[in-house]
């Protein structure tokens, strides 16, 4: 197993460096990687500038087929874009590329001409349509109705936490079209979400953020043609999707690097009683704990790129890291506002603030860290199972 770069691939990187100074503003201290942060206007408005200049450099999609927009490059290519990006904590990178994935995986190749093209350029935002409120960690436990009709299916429930679908044209759902079967019953479509009968109010989080949306369906018409795979073959699809959502870990473990260095900076700079706090042995040690454990979490991902180029299955490996980057951050935060004491809970308006108040909305948004995209608990259940260490259930 060998982690090093090509030059070629260092090159590569040196360009999505210099193109991401180029997009961001001076001073940029970042956002967390997702689109959550896209509900403050000033980020979303960085988030779609970005996210169409990725699809004028051809980034978007870089190992998709080129029939469709993509590159057909090779993985380790999109994984240092996606490395740079997030470690800079920039805006922009767009549920689109989970969603074209699963297009590509199960789509009918009408499917492929008509959506995957507009993503590769930057043109159209995406949304998941997974959890409900009685279905989270257990996604087959989804109640969202689509009865089968002539030329349709007729949509009729209720979606939950679907980060920026206010923002979004698309949504994927998974919906229930056999009620007798629950793993064997469900389906996934492509819906418009400017079609009629669906409504959607967003939710605050604990940061403020209004990011997330409850979606409702109320007989909505979705075209045969826009279901993904077979009908009542959901369970395939969705599976594809888990493995890819827990990837998320190795993205929020780049975004942790970029805050450990803000915070490193900060003990270098301030002064107490005459010192910095970078000389006082008890942070000193803290903060390279949270450095040995950011660099587990690098090797952790590429170990798991590795697995994929390699071709081998990547359930184990996805979900540590899931685990890995979560716990990571949630630590990572908690030390970041002990440091910065009673300057942490500030506002990012406050004229007191330190580090633009990234530390108090870290602190805030990464509890959710070890639920998004699979519970922490779920990942430990995939480690310790058939796909992982092979333990028994009881």
């Amino acid at each position: 197993m060998d982690f090093r770069y090509t030059e070629e691939e260092e090159a590569f990187r040196k360009e999505v460096q210099d193109f991401i100074n180029e997009v961001l503003p001076p001073g940029w201290l970042g956002v967390d990687p997702g689109p959550e942060e896209e509900s403050r206007e000033d980020v979303y408005e960085l988030a779609l500038k970005t996210w169409k200049k990725l699809g004028e450099k051809n980034w978007i999609g870089l190992t998709w087929p080129k029939a469709y927009g993509g590159q057909e490059a090779p993985l380790w290519k999109e994984m240092i874009l996606l490395e740079e990006l997030a470690y800079r904590g920039v805006p922009g990178m767009d549920l689109a590329i989970a969603q074209a994935d699963l297009i590509l995986a199960f789509g009918t190749e009408e499917q492929k001409q008509r959506f995957i093209p507009p993503i590769t350029r930057g043109e159209v935002k995406w949304a998941i349509g997974m959890s409900e409120p009685n279905a989270g960690s257990d996604t087959f436990a989804v109640q969202l109705r689509a009865v089968e009709q002539d030329d349709c299916f007729v949509l009729n429930g209720q979606k939950i936490w679907s980060s920026g679908a206010h923002h979004a044209k698309y949504q994927v759902v998974y919906a229930r079209t056999d009620p007798e079967n629950k793993h064997m019953g469900l389906s996934v479509f492509i819906v418009d979400l400017e079609s009629p009968g669906i409504t959607m109010r967003q939710i605050e989080q604990i940061t403020g953020i209004p990011a997330f949306c409850e979606v409702f369906f109320d007989n909505v018409k979705v075209p045969k043609e826009n279901l993904i795979g077979e009908k009542n073959g959901g369970w395939q699809v969705l599976l594809h999707a888990f493995g890819a959502e827990r990837t998320y870990g190795l993205f929020i473990n780049y975004n942790a690097k970029r805050y450990l260095e803000q915070l490193v900076q900060f003990c270098k700079e301030t002064y107490v009683n005459g010192q910095p706090l970078g000389k006082n042995p008890l942070i000193r040690n803290r903060l390279g704990q949270a450095a040995i454990e950011i660099e587990v979490g690098c090797n952790l991902g590429h170990q798991l790129n590795w697995l994929a180029v390699q071709g081998q299955p990547t359930v184990k490996a996805s979900s540590q890291i899931k685990v890995h980057g979560a716990a990571v951050a949630q630590r990572l935060a908690n030390l970041g506002m002990q440091i910065l004491g009673l300057y942490g809970p500030l506002n990012e308006d406050s004229k007191w603030v330190k580090l633009g108040g990234r530390f108090r909305h870290e602190y805030l948004s990464s509890v959710a860290f070890s639920m998004a995209g699979g519970t922490s608990e779920t990942s430990r259940n995939h480690i310790a199972g058939r796909a992982g260490l092979g333990l028994p259930r009881k």
